[in-house]
């Protein structure tokens, strides 16, 4: 059979349409192969978002939640500069040892309530409790939300959902447009009678049903020695009340390492540990601020001094009710008579920023690092993190103390909760 042009014709546009389907099955191979090495990690979005600009904490007397005039926590020896050694987070971390599983409570402020709601979102797995700072006792002694607190009810119904208890935080701290510091004074308004305390747990009670909370957290500070019974007298009656309804009892507790010790002036001595553990179902030790906002500059909770407390504390109150506080924050101390409160965000910033010699003190498991300002004023900045943390849970293991309570939720170190899920 000759071979004539329209045969030439059909042979080649047969082999041109073979070609074009052989190019076009390459090309979809080749836009659709994506080598491991270069698939980018979801992870790097959160990544970025996470270094968008974060606003400072506004200068209200209520976002310091510790202002103390007096030494409390100093350690009793000081800190030697030989102790210290730069830190490499390449080369030096604390590893965890800790075999307890862990409950956990964490602060949610009202000044920053957004953060701290998306950090116990994203982390609700390590809580078994929440508790939200949203209530001042009066100078009358009527309980009233703070000026600038949103009692938002999703806070409550996304914690109740996921099985985390919620307590409502009431403090003697004055609101913005009251001043001052935490008052004494109106604690006796509420704790001095039979008629008196009646009136406020009544309030109490009643706040706890309107909200749909579980229970109560007390967190009545720098109270002085004197109210101690009537303190007492108080939450032996507050949790009748609250375990009646079928709710519960915290209270916040300064720490000490004894009693009557006038170092530890800060409150402390008028918290009866052994009696109001009787009565209240948890107890919120804050083993934090050893050094304050109008302390010289320090660690804000060293190993060697969170053992001191928390040893004291384990001969007073049984260990199902007690709980390690757990700081999340630094202090920079400049020139002024008082240090600037810092949540890790901040301190990130001021480490990107001067690109200072971060300092591990091996004795106390705390970091610190120095700087100098745009005009020249030398600032000391201690603060915690994931690795201070976790010299914390070794001790807390050893310990045998499997409560936490974290101050605060909100722009902290997120490998915070990696560590404790681990």
């Amino acid at each position: 059979m000759p071979i004539t042009p329209n045969i030439i014709k059909i042979i080649f546009l047969s082999f041109f349409n073979v070609a074009i389907i052989i190019l076009v099955i390459l090309t979809i191979i080749i836009l659709n192969y994506h080598p491991a090495e270069e698939i980018e990690s979801p992870n790097v979005d959160k990544a970025r978002e996470s270094k968008m600009v974060e606003s400072m904490e506004k200068t209200r007397g209520i976002i310091i939640r510790k202002n103390k005039k007096e030494n409390p926590y100093a350690l009793k020896e000081k800190i030697k500069a030989e102790k210290f050694s730069v830190y490499n987070p390449n080369s030096y971390s604390f590893k965890s040892k800790s075999s307890l599983k862990f409950k956990s409570l964490g602060w949610i402020p009202f000044w920053d309530q957004a953060n701290a709601f998306a950090s116990f979102q994203k982390n609700v797995g390590v809580f078994t409790h929440i508790s939200l700072f949203w209530y001042s006792l009066k100078a009358d002694g009527s309980v009233k939300k703070y000026t600038y607190a949103k009692e938002d009810k999703n806070i409550i119904n996304y914690a109740h959902a996921n099985g985390v208890k919620v307590f409502a935080l009431v403090a003697n701290l004055p609101d913005e447009d009251e001043g001052g510091d935490w008052d004494y004074k109106r604690v006796d308004k509420v704790i001095d009678s039979s008629f008196a305390r009646r009136k406020h747990i009544t309030d109490l009670v009643a706040l706890t049903k309107r909200l749909g909370v579980d229970g109560i957290n007390i967190d009545y500070e720098a109270m002085r020695v004197y109210q101690k019974d009537n303190f007492t007298l108080f939450i032996k009656e507050l949790s009748v009340s609250l375990h009646k309804n079928g709710k519960i009892l915290a209270v916040a507790l300064h720490p000490k390492e004894s009693e009557g010790d006038p170092e530890y002036s800060n409150g402390s001595q008028a918290q009866d540990w052994r009696a109001l553990s009787k009565y209240a179902d948890q107890m919120h030790l804050m083993t934090y601020d050893e050094h304050w906002i109008t302390s010289s500059a320090g660690p804000i909770a060293s190993v060697p001094w969170v053992k001191i407390i928390l040893t004291y504390a384990k001969k007073q109150i049984p260990l199902e009710k007690l709980f390690a506080g757990i700081p999340l924050y630094g202090y920079d101390w400049g020139s002024d008579s008082r240090a600037k409160g810092l949540t890790y965000t901040d301190v990130k910033g001021l480490i990107k920023k001067y690109s200072p010699k971060i300092l591990m003190d091996q004795n106390t498991k705390s970091k610190h690092f120095g700087y100098r300002d745009s005009v020249g004023v030398s600032h000391t900045v201690w603060f915690e993190d994931k690795d201070t943390f976790v010299a914390k849970l070794n001790l807390f293991n050893n310990l045998g103390i499997d409560k936490l309570a974290f101050w605060r939720l909100g722009k902290e170190d997120n490998r915070v909760w990696t560590a404790l899920r681990n």
